[in-house]
């Protein structure tokens, strides 16, 4: 999926290293064979055909894929279209290679008419799905892999390996302990080699995104990789975070919402995350303060050198931000 994957699993008494090493393949196994559903990049995948069946007939997919497919016009619509698959008909003229140059207006004001989550049609009793627009595309990878992440997960559950950390490109779900104690999930420095924290975590997905690592500078802007599906751009700079995880029940949710949340920037975004009610976050803004939801405030443990507790005027906890990091420089994958 265009990425690293790794499984890190705790060996309990009764289960061999060869069994774990078995279950673990079948894990990878899993994910490659989603891959071969999901992929927009591969021609033959299941969505590459739906994409161009686009304007026609419905199809009827696989299971899988539409559970994918329902879940992503669900978060399209309690994000009011913060996120949207069906950005890839624009998405597709971009390019974040370092040298790339930013595509014209004319060609994002000429695709911009085939984005919209509500044309993509759904009817569960034939599991059949349609993109009602002809040109129209939709993209997985910003919600895909966290799928094929919890798939793995529950893989490994099913044969008897139910401590493990799934992690791809930044979408991890923890299950179960470390020898009775949390896996300890750490939050990435946008700035620097490091963590700014960890959270405790056991039975949840930590899915983090930002956009210090795919990006391209033309004459003298940064275009970043998180597009805005309203626009047809990247998110601008300044409204934009550094970092976004996302901390929800499954990976598949995590995944899709810290591209929703990323693409509403850090004040609207916290307002959203204070909305739902199986979501934290942690952002860390442009200017490098580190906003905290309500719900993770006592969770998180800080890296001593960010500890506001250690500053001079520690700040008090607010509703739904605590806390600030080192103010840095500019700084992932949505997904």
């Amino acid at each position: 999926m265009g990425t690293h994957v790794s499984i890190n699993l705790w060996l309990d008494p009764g289960h061999s290293a060869a069994e774990a090493g078995e279950a673990m393949q079948a894990a990878f196994d899993e994910i490659a064979r989603l891959e071969t559903v999901m992929s927009e990049w591969q021609p033959t995948s299941e969505v590459s055909r739906l994409n161009a069946a686009a304007g026609g007939e419905a199809l009827v997919v696989s299971p899988e894929l539409f559970r994918v497919l329902e879940r992503s016009v669900e978060v399209s619509r309690i994000s009011d279209g913060a996120f949207d698959i069906s950005f890839h008909g624009v998405g597709q003229l971009w390019s974040f290679k370092p040298g790339a140059r930013p595509p014209s207006p004319e060609d994002i004001a000429a695709k911009l008419p085939l984005v919209g989550w509500r044309a993509i049609e759904l009817d569960p009793a034939t599991r059949k799905a349609r993109l009602a627009k002809p040109g129209m595309m939709v993209g997985l990878g910003a919600i895909a892999k966290g799928y094929a992440v919890d798939q793995a997960s529950e893989l490994l559950r099913a044969r008897g390996f139910v401590n493990h950390v799934v992690e791809g490109g930044g979408d991890t779900y923890v299950s179960g302990t470390k020898g009775g104690k949390p896996w300890m999930v750490g939050i990435q420095d946008p700035d620097r080699k490091g963590v700014i924290g960890a959270l405790p975590s056991s039975d949840i997905s930590v899915v983090t995104s930002g956009d210090y690592e795919r990006f391209f500078e033309f004459e003298g802007k940064r275009y970043a990789h998180i597009l805005d599906p309203r626009t047809g751009y990247p998110v601008e700079e300044s409204k934009s975070c550094k970092s976004v995880t996302a901390v929800a029940p499954n990976a598949t949710d995590a995944d899709a919402l810290t591209t929703a949340i990323a693409v509403m920037g850090p004040v609207e975004g916290m307002r959203f995350v204070e909305r739902q009610a199986d979501l934290e976050a942690i952002l860390i803004t442009r200017a490098g303060e580190v906003l905290i939801s309500t719900g993770l405030l006592d969770r998180f443990i800080w890296a001593p050198e960010h500890d506001p507790a250690r500053a001079a005027s520690p700040p008090s906890k607010g509703a739904a931000s605590h806390g600030s990091s080192n103010p840095g420089t500019d700084g992932k994958d949505a997904g």
